[in-house]
């Protein structure tokens, strides 16, 4: 009786250690198929894979299915800040304004392309400072103010020298992170060409009042004279009228330059294009200059070749750019042994170049890159020539040369070896040419 207990109780025993170990290995078997699919899961896998390594046990098929759900949101979500993020980036590069994103402690979390490459950074500014990075204190206390007022700054700052850009408009505005940490948002724009055209137009205001405050007050003086004056003697008078005259003709000519140049500039300008031989249009024009400066002993030299092939041109407008470029040498050949050589040739390409050069005193090297800007004058540059003074000069001719021959597509240029005098250039493109001014103009001076 003892003996059969013992055995059935060993039976049991066996039996339920048995069921324990093959329990315990399909547990393990389970979960070794939930991590399967769990690894499938987070390696982006589809949720039906997933559900195919556990499906064989029901149990946890209801658990696969929830954690598929979860999957596919994350992907959609993911999905969302992929794109998110691809159009910050695009936008952020795509950006002139540099974009600068600093946290609570003045440190870069953020810039793009056109910030590093304004500020010619050769590294990332990332998790630096602002003042370490630009060494610019102003910034930094611009950042400082924001954070501090919570207001949108703005300013325009001047940068120190050795920079790339010059003058910055920043706007800095707070924000703050999905924590709800502060931190500021700049822009920084480069208005370094806005400050030069304002200094441009500055000293063209300047230029043009005080290229009309002579004339002006020479005019009103001798008015004055006349009006105090009644009985003044006709010899007297008769020279205060030759004053007048001379002097409202330089007022006629500095308006009538300023009008031209500002039809160039706003391309108001209409052109009439007719072919024309290039040899014949110079020897006309010198041959109408000599007539009009024969009281001057200066010797005019013509050498264009016959053969040159006819080019589209506006004649009246390069008949312009021809007198200009005489009157100018004149002004400033020497008085005794004066002599003016204007040359036309057929360069390789095609173009035709003409250059006008007199034997005065030069140009300096210095000076040479500006004698087309408005309101240079040739004599700064030529100073005890011991030329002559020519008809009404304003300051202006170059540059209205300068523009002519952009909107026929050529180009302009200078030379000046020093103490031999001036050459003055221009050049023609080849063949015909739209009856349209092209929309840039291309100078070069060498």
């Amino acid at each position: 009786m003892a003996n059969g207990v013992t055995v059935f109780l060993a039976g049991a025993l066996f039996c339920t250690g048995g069921l324990y170990v093959w329990r315990a290995m399909a547990e393990k078997r389970r979960w070794a198929r939930m991590e399967r699919a769990l690894d499938i899961l987070a390696e982006g896998g589809p949720g039906e894979a997933a559900l195919a390594v556990a499906r064989v046990d029901d149990q946890l098929e209801p658990m696969l299915h929830r954690l598929n759900q979860l999957s596919k949101v994350h992907a959609t979500m993911q999905q969302r800040l992929d794109h998110e993020e691809f159009s910050l980036r695009t936008v952020l590069s795509s950006m002139e304004e540099g974009v600068l994103v600093v946290d609570a402690r003045y440190r870069i979390r953020l810039a793009n392309a056109a910030f590093i490459t304004g500020f010619g950074l050769t590294k990332t500014p990332v998790d630096r400072s602002v003042l370490e990075v630009l060494g610019e204190p102003d910034i930094h206390r611009l950042i400082q103010e924001t954070l501090e007022s919570g207001d949108t700054c703005e300013r325009h700052l001047e940068m120190v020298p050795g920079k790339r850009v010059r003058f910055l408009a920043v706007r800095a505005v707070p924000m703050s992170d999905g924590k709800g940490r502060p931190g500021v948002l700049a822009v920084f724009r480069d208005i370094s060409r806005l400050q030069e055209l304002e200094q441009v137009r500055r000293e063209f205001v300047a230029n043009v009042s005080h290229e009309l405050r002579t004339p002006l007050a020479i005019f009103q003086g001798y008015v004055e004279s006349l009006i105090e004056m009644p009985d003044l003697p006709t010899s007297e008078r008769c020279e205060v009228y030759a004053i007048l005259m001379k002097h409202s003709g330089r007022l006629n000519a500095l308006v009538e330059d300023l009008l031209c140049l500002a039809r160039m500039e706003a391309r108001k300008e209409q052109f009439h294009w007719e072919l024309v031989q290039p040899d014949m249009l110079i020897q006309t024009v010198v041959c109408e200059w000599q007539m009009r400066t024969g009281g001057n002993a200066i010797e005019a030299v013509v050498e264009a070749a016959s053969e040159l092939p006819e080019v589209r041109v506006d004649r009246r407008r390069i008949e312009q750019v021809l007198h200009n470029l005489l009157e100018n040498a004149l002004k400033h050949a020497p008085t005794r042994g004066g002599r003016v050589v204007v040359k036309a040739e057929l360069e390789a390409d095609g173009r035709i170049r003409v250059s006008v050069e007199d034997n005065g005193s030069g140009i300096s090297p210095k000076d040479l890159p500006h004698i087309f800007e408005r309101f240079y004058r040739a004599d700064k540059a030529r100073g005890g020539s011991g030329g002559r003074g020519m008809g009404h000069s304003t300051g202006l001719g170059l540059s209205i040369v300068k523009h002519i021959i952009g909107a026929h597509g050529g180009t302009v240029g200078a030379e000046s070896p020093s103490g031999r005098g001036a050459r003055v250039w221009f050049r023609l493109p080849p063949g015909a040419r739209e009856a349209r001014p092209p929309q840039s103009v291309e100078t070069s001076a060498s």
